[in-house]
């Protein structure tokens, strides 16, 4: 795999964790609280209250189609407020079904800094350590992938957001009343086109969702949405279909909302320095 796809493979799992998620309490609660609002009202209610996201666990599955199909699954807590905080975990790569080798791994980010214990990186870590620590400023300087514009879209997509874009649905429905994972939620389905759902997101978040998205004029996304009783979200799946590339489905599966979230650097003596000479230089 060269290291234009693992960082392409990277960047997909770290946006799809955090398309969306809710907070404060446990929104264990049924759903008495949402069946008597409609679609759109449900829709609505989910986008303000994931505004107040602040903490959650999401799992997540992303599916690519075409050429090259592949698969990620990978979970993370996450703390957004009052500082941008996570540990992800990266379980599964594949691509056409065949598991890419080495991609497994972990990733830290806290106090500004970002740790990555992944073994295809592990050759270019000075002293053989197993964690590198990424200077963000480094990487972007003498690589040209930008690093932090990643990590500032993981603190301004936030996971209001996708909630938000679903809201340009014209054929949102309610489906039903199901149980996930132990909670009681109203499951909502519809469609909403790419450029409806963009048009419902600020200019700047726009243009750093619109990378993601197909290009196409006539792109869809279709997507299932499962609220708890205080419209939080419990599951999203989405399934963006477009003539042109970047078609796949994404799952995600969100729980311990409102949690402490604790993040710790690794030790530091099982930290090296990436090496960017020879990550670069292919050495």
């Amino acid at each position: 795999m060269n290291r234009r796809l693992m960082v392409a493979a990277g960047g997909t799992a770290m946006g799809a964790v955090l398309l969306l998620s809710g907070c404060g309490g446990d929104g264990s609660g049924g759903t008495a609280a949402n069946v008597n609002l409609s679609a759109n009202e449900a829709l609505l209610a989910s986008s303000k209250e994931t505004s107040k996201a602040d903490t959650f666990q999401a799992d997540l599955t992303v599916t690519t189609e075409g050429d090259g199909a592949g698969k990620i699954r990978a979970n993370g807590r996450f703390q957004l407020r009052p500082t941008l905080k996570f540990s992800a975990e990266l379980d599964e790569a594949s691509r056409g079904g065949s598991a890419i080798p080495g991609l497994q791994g972990r990733a830290i980010y806290t106090g500004d800094v970002l740790y990555a214990k992944v073994p295809q990186l592990a050759r270019f870590v000075a002293d053989g350590k197993p964690w590198v620590k990424i200077d963000v400023n480094q990487v972007a300087q003498q690589s040209g992938f930008d690093v932090r514009r990643l990590i500032d879209q993981v603190r301004k997509v936030n996971p209001a957001e996708q909630t938000k874009m679903l809201t340009g649905s014209e054929d949102v429905r309610r489906v039903g009343t199901e149980e996930v994972n132990g909670v009681q939620t109203t499951h909502y389905a519809g469609t909403v086109t790419v450029q409806d759902a963009l048009s419902r997101l600020d200019a700047q978040t726009r243009e750093e969702v619109r990378q993601y998205m197909p290009a196409d004029a006539d792109a869809t996304i279709e997507f299932d949405l499962w609220t708890d009783g205080e419209n939080l979200p419990r599951k999203l799946e989405t399934n963006v279909k477009g003539d042109r590339g970047h078609a796949g489905e994404v799952t995600v599966v969100y729980s311990e909302y409102g949690e402490p979230v604790s993040v710790n650097p690794p030790p530091a003596d099982q930290v090296g320095t990436l090496s960017l000479q020879s990550f670069l230089g292919g050495n």
